[in-house]
């Protein structure tokens, strides 16, 4: 018998900082961060191929969080 450990378990998160835009929620200059986190499958805990990778901007005065689906074309721009 043979047991497997497999899964989809997230890399290292990337952080950009997007000095040069403003948050569309709270028109604030210099508060919006970029992440961007790949997430992996695994084969007894090596990363073989990334699955999927997430990304996500939060702007540090409102706490808003935009989704890849919600960025304007300044952040796809951004990324």
């Amino acid at each position: 018998m043979m047991i497997l450990f497999f899964g989809i378990r997230p890399g290292k998160t990337i952080s950009i900082d997007l000095k040069q835009l403003k948050c569309p929620h709270c028109n604030q200059n210099d508060t919006l961060t970029g992440e961007s986190t790949p997430n992996f499958f695994h084969l007894f805990w090596i990363p073989i191929f990334r699955v999927t990778t997430t990304q996500a901007v939060h702007c540090s005065h409102c706490k808003k969080v935009y989704y890849k689906e919600e960025f304007t074309k300044e952040m796809k721009a951004a990324f």
